[in-house]
């Protein structure tokens, strides 16, 4: 694949090649510093997409190094404080969709749902203020259209002072636990570690989820069909949604995998310190991997996609995902049955990402 900037790279965008890699971190390694070509200078350091490569989260590592920093984390983000957050998404969704509820006409319910519900969840599991929302909309953003060479850079300044206002002020957050997390050898975060991986969780946290409101609702509404199996009760909101995020994965593809030596893939040859790219978002329509694979069918059997990746590296945020999705799609089409889609839906400049800019919708028929 070529970037802007006559950046070529590889990318894998078949199923089972691509389990096959992310599962065999003998092979397919995370992190810039494995990238040769950058490394030799072949690669300009200050292009946007090698330049937001500079993190040292956990998304950027692997095997031990990764599984000590994942545990850290993991160790803060539990399940049960996930499940936690039911009443309260529940809570805020409702009040979205009151708020809704009170225009005649049309919204863009990107602007009025699909960003609010997955930026207050996460602000409030990590403990952040409302007042930070719109810059953390933007610094994320920035950081994933691949063409801002500043963005990171900002991004980690700016993700910085909440760590340390959170560090003079420890409160039941994320961040706040995240601070505090040891192993049981007494390892912790390091201050690099803790900035980089609360961006990545801020990322993870509403980019993601804000695309698959959007995405689902947009798939729901241009496949009536579909929409009629689940309000007579013939599928399951489950299911649907796990299709929904098979057929439109809002990530597309994710910056990089890197060989540790020459292999071999379909007959083609990627040399060793080569970047790859992980792509997501075709391998969840090879047709090797699934039976009529561009066609949006809800009572497909559960679908095994690659929305939340795959192996050591499986998206610590699945599960609260799910249930925000769970959440906020039945709730939206109870609340309003007669909902379409109106106008255009420009997609979200980035290369990396997939949900639209903006998604203008009609609440109820017009009078």
């Amino acid at each position: 694949m070529a970037f802007p900037g006559n950046l070529e790279v590889w990318a894998l965008t078949h199923d089972a090649p691509l389990r096959n890699a992310l599962a065999d971190e003998s092979v397919f390694v995370r992190g810039w510093r494995n990238w040769r070509g950058l490394m030799a200078g072949e690669v300009d350091p200050t292009h946007p997409v090698a330049n937001m490569l500079r993190v040292e989260s956990m998304l950027a590592r692997s095997g031990a190094d990764h599984k000590r920093m994942r545990g850290l984390v993991q160790a803060a983000f539990t399940r049960r404080r996930v499940e936690a957050l039911r009443p309260r998404i529940e809570e805020i969704t409702n009040e979205l969709l009151d708020r809704m509820d009170e225009s005649d006409g049309v919204v863009d319910l990107k602007a009025a749902y699909s960003f609010p519900l997955p930026i207050r969840v996460i602000s409030e599991l990590l403990g952040l203020n409302e007042e930070d929302h719109l810059t953390l909309q933007t610094l994320v953003t920035r950081t994933l259209s691949g063409t801002d060479p500043e963005a990171n850079a900002d991004a980690f300044t700016f993700v910085a002072s909440l760590i340390e206002a959170k560090r003079k002020n420890l409160d039941d957050g994320l961040i706040s636990a995240m601070i505090e997390a040891r192993a049981e050898d007494g390892d912790r975060l390091s201050e690099t570690e803790l900035i980089h991986n609360t961006l990545l969780l801020i990322i993870g946290g509403f980019e993601t989820t804000m695309g698959m409101i959007s995405n689902s609702v947009q798939l729901l509404l241009t496949h009536p069909d579909q929409l009629h199996l689940l309000r007579t009760g013939q599928a399951s909101w489950e299911n649907a949604i796990e299709e929904c995020l098979r057929f439109e994965s809002a990530v597309v593809m994710l910056p990089f995998l890197y060989t540790t030596r020459d292999v071999e893939i379909d007959g083609i040859t990627i040399p060793a310190g080569d970047a790859v790219l992980i792509g997501f978002g075709p391998a969840n329509r090879d047709p090797q991997a699934y039976d009529d694979p561009d066609r949006f069918d809800i009572t497909r059997p559960r679908p095994r996609h690659l929305a939340f990746g795959h192996g050591a590296h499986l998206c610590l945020g699945a599960a609260l995902a799910r249930l925000e999705l769970l959440i906020a799609l039945p709730a939206l089409f109870e609340r309003f049955p007669d909902i379409t889609l109106v106008g255009e839906a420009p997609p979200t400049p980035t290369v990396f990402m997939n949900h639209p800019l903006s998604r203008p919708v009609l609440l109820r028929p017009k009078p």
